[in-house]
């Protein structure tokens, strides 16, 4: 039945991996979303500047540290799953970012500075459940991240032109979510959850994710740079590549940080 075949492959699946049909089923719903939150920046006429970054970063941070902390059951609830959970974060996010508008435009207070108070309040309170037990593999990830971070940046300094600070930036966050995932899978038995992943890791082993990471993100970018005419597109587009980096970057950080 379609019920049953539903449950199987969409319900029961939540918190533990993705089939292949849930897999494009929620590519098709993040590409719809995607282009769709791009027609309304668009038509409010709010720029991909740093004050938009800036007020996005604490729920960014909030939906993968969230997600981390319902591993851990410290949130109940099959919506605090992936990827109900970013689905929830996303209407959040998107409500103070309207609110922090009306606010700006009445009261001339930066909208950014309205998301990003209302988003400490939410890191303050998943701070208040988290526990960091496991400093061998919170650190280890950090190690990892930050001297693949130290790559990149050193590759702009002396090349900007062949890697923009933007870029660079981009990039590490990426490699925060390969080295979080290198490390969970290599040293304390956990298990990738997404289809095409798993099926390199399978092949290749958990170091795959570096070189995936590079030789899928980096020309990614590039090719936006350079045959991006829509500046404003261009923008959210690297905005969106950002937030899948980070926010599952720093998801499976503070999953292992807590075992």
């Amino acid at each position: 039945m379609l019920s049953e075949w539903f449950a199987e492959k969409f319900i029961e699946p939540l918190c533990k991996y993705y089939t292949t049909e849930a897999t494009i089923t929620y590519a098709i719903i993040l590409a719809a979303a995607v282009y769709g939150t791009y027609l309304l920046l668009k038509k409010m006429k709010i720029k991909i500047d740093r004050r938009l970054i800036m007020g996005a970063l604490p729920f960014i941070l909030f939906g993968g540290w969230t997600r981390a902390l319902r591993d851990h059951n410290l949130y109940q609830g099959w919506w605090w799953c992936s990827p109900p959970i970013y689905v929830l974060v996303f209407a959040i996010t998107l409500g103070a970012l309207l609110a922090g508008i009306l606010i700006e435009r009445k009261y001339k207070f930066g909208y950014h500075k309205f998301m990003i108070a209302v988003g400490a309040v939410l890191l303050l309170y998943d701070l208040s459940l988290t526990n960091i037990t496991n400093l061998q593999g919170f650190g280890t990830i950090i190690g990892i991240a930050a001297a693949w971070a130290a790559v990149f940046f050193g590759i702009h300094k002396l090349r900007p032109k062949l890697l923009s600070f933007e870029n660079a930036s981009i990039i590490s966050a990426h490699m925060l979510d390969a080295s979080s995932t290198f490390t969970a899978l290599s040293f304390f038995g956990y298990y990738e959850q997404h289809v095409l992943p798993t099926f390199l890791i399978n092949i290749f082993g958990p170091a795959v994710m570096f070189p995936l990471k590079i030789f899928v993100v980096i020309p990614v970018l590039l090719i936006i740079d350079r045959y991006g005419d829509d500046k404003f597109f261009s923008n959210y587009l690297k905005l969106a590549i950002l937030i899948l980096g980070l926010a599952t970057g720093f998801r499976d950080l503070m999953t292992v940080g807590m075992i």
